[in-house]
């Protein structure tokens, strides 16, 4: 299982992030944003791979759950809302974290990629580095300031 400290430094410098604040929100909300589109037992599953910190996101995801919404741009709009973030910047967002944890756990990668419509597999992928700009609210994928 990936430590909480090294999720949230990888996604700070992937995500060129200002701070591991910064990162820690931005994990939490990919993570409750995938966790309302997982059934009971693949969030379980999910709950227990990543680190205890982490596990609020997927009780806050639970208590939104809307399986109707298996659409990719809907977990994006999810992820950028509440930071003002663009669609491809909540895309580079969830994919950093997506990737991470697949990276560290290839059975919960495998296990996600089944539950989820085929088009979540990009979430799946490294991401592309993204073109040095700035954003309004996460800094990401901008310059850290």
């Amino acid at each position: 299982m990936i430590t909480h400290r090294h999720l949230v430094e990888e996604v700070a410098s992937r995500a060129r992030l200002g701070d591991t604040e910064a990162a820690d929100a931005a994990v939490h909300l990919v993570l409750a944003a995938l966790s309302r589109r997982l059934d009971a037992p693949h969030r379980e599953h999910l709950r227990q791979a990543v680190p205890a910190h982490e596990r609020g996101a997927l009780v806050y995801g639970a208590d939104e759950a809307d399986e109707s919404a298996m659409r990719l741009d809907e977990l994006l709009a999810d992820v950028a809302r509440p930071v003002g973030a663009t669609p491809e910047q909540a895309l580079f967002l969830a994919q950093t974290v997506v990737s991470r944890l697949s990276a560290e756990d290839t059975d919960l990668a495998a296990d996600l990629r089944g539950a989820l419509p085929d088009e979540f597999g990009t979430l799946f992928a490294e991401p592309t580095p993204m073109p040095e700009r700035p954003s309004r609210a996460t800094d990401a994928p901008g310059p850290a300031q």
